[in-house]
């Protein structure tokens, strides 16, 4: 009994609350207004945020531009087995990828954008400082992907996503656009002076390799001139004009060497410079003057040290071309977004007409039961 009596009460106040609400119906959807009112005017004022999005991966072979033929030729000029396309593409990518996760390249593409100082030309110093730091860590975003996550598709795990966020779809765009832009740039500037320090030091161990060469052939030409010449005064002073042979039928030391006996002069005393004066005069006169004459007679590896710096000095020019690389390839290229993320105008419409009945209703209540 005492429960349905309880029942009865609370249906009875829940009656009197609707009752006391509908008498004031006017002040309620007065209060309503003035708050949808006062959130159209935020909704309407409130600075819009509109992000655009891009997906990229590795360049393709048709994105490498002439870097790809000058550094196939290189390979092949150098005999380098292990280049490939797919191996430069893969490499540029890497560096790509590790560069556009850099805050503080971020923070040098934005220090430099033109799209950033006139934005920030009312701002003091460190109001464009902040703004830079909070569009680094909020704004420009590198989306990676999570190795260990389950259910990655093929393109999560081969692509990157970027996304950056302006007042305008337009400025969203644009920068996000110039930011690849001026990452790629940075990338092949960074990776063509690498090559391009190993490849001088490469073509300076050639030039060095090649002048050793020369200098020890010349020098040993010269040493055999000057044996030559004081062999050939010696036997001058002695009076040795010719090998010839002995009454008792001997043979001298220079016909033995030079006639049938055929000894090696390299095993003889003749080898050591003291001793050349026995070849005797007509001789020594004729070796002298071939020495002297005849060009210095360089070995294979001369030649092919000499080509490979010929054909790498022709192609060192050919490394300066990187305008036209790219270190990427987009699978979706900046894009022009059509829905703004914030603010949701209707939304805030609707919050703020429910807050002004809530508000309202709440206020009623309470002073229904104030005591007068």
């Amino acid at each position: 009994m005492t429960n349905v009596s309880s029942q009865k009460q609370d249906e009875i106040d829940l009656i009197e609350l609707l009752r006391v609400l509908w008498v004031k119906k006017v002040w309620i959807v007065l209060a309503a207004f003035v708050c949808t009112l006062i959130a159209g005017v935020y909704a309407f004022i409130a600075k819009e945020q509109w992000t655009s999005t891009a997906v990229v991966v590795a360049p393709r072979s048709t994105d490498l531009g002439t870097l790809l033929p000058a550094r196939a030729e290189y390979a092949r000029i150098i005999d380098d087995g292990n280049f490939s396309a797919e191996k430069l593409s893969d490499s540029l990518y890497g560096q790509f990828k590790h560069f556009l996760l850099s805050n503080d390249l971020k923070r040098q593409f934005l220090e430099q954008s033109e799209w950033v100082k006139n934005y920030t030309k009312e701002m003091t110093e460190e109001q464009t400082r902040k703004y830079i730091e909070e569009t680094v860590s909020k704004y420009l975003i590198v989306h990676e992907v999570d190795p260990k996550k389950k259910d990655l598709t093929e393109l999560d795990k081969i692509s990157l996503k970027l996304t950056f966020s302006a007042e305008t779809p337009k400025d969203a765009q644009s920068v996000l656009t110039e930011y690849v832009s001026f990452v790629n740039k940075y990338i092949l500037n960074q990776i063509n002076q690498e090559f391009k320090l190993g490849f001088n030091l490469h073509l300076d161990a050639l030039k060095f390799t090649k002048e050793q060469m020369e200098e020890s052939l010349t020098e040993t030409k010269t040493v055999q001139v000057e044996n030559l010449t004081n062999a050939l005064n010696i036997a001058k002073k002695a009076g040795i004009t010719d090998f010839s042979k002995g009454s008792n039928n001997a043979i001298s030391i220079p016909e033995y060497m030079l006639g049938e006996g055929r000894l090696n002069i390299s095993d003889s005393k003749l080898a050591d410079g003291t001793y050349l004066f026995m070849l005797g005069e007509k001789y020594l006169q004729a070796q002298l003057d071939i020495a002297k004459n005849s060009p210095i007679v360089y070995p294979t590896n001369y030649y092919s040290t000499e080509r490979q710096l010929e054909k790498l000095t022709k192609l060192a020019p050919q490394l300066e071309s990187v305008q036209e690389v790219k270190a990427y390839h987009y699978l979706s290229s900046p894009d022009y977004p059509v829905v703004k993320d914030k603010p949701k105008r209707l939304i805030i419409l609707v919050i703020g007409f429910i807050l002004g009945v809530i508000i309202s209703s709440v206020i009623i209540l309470i002073m229904r039961k104030k005591p007068y």
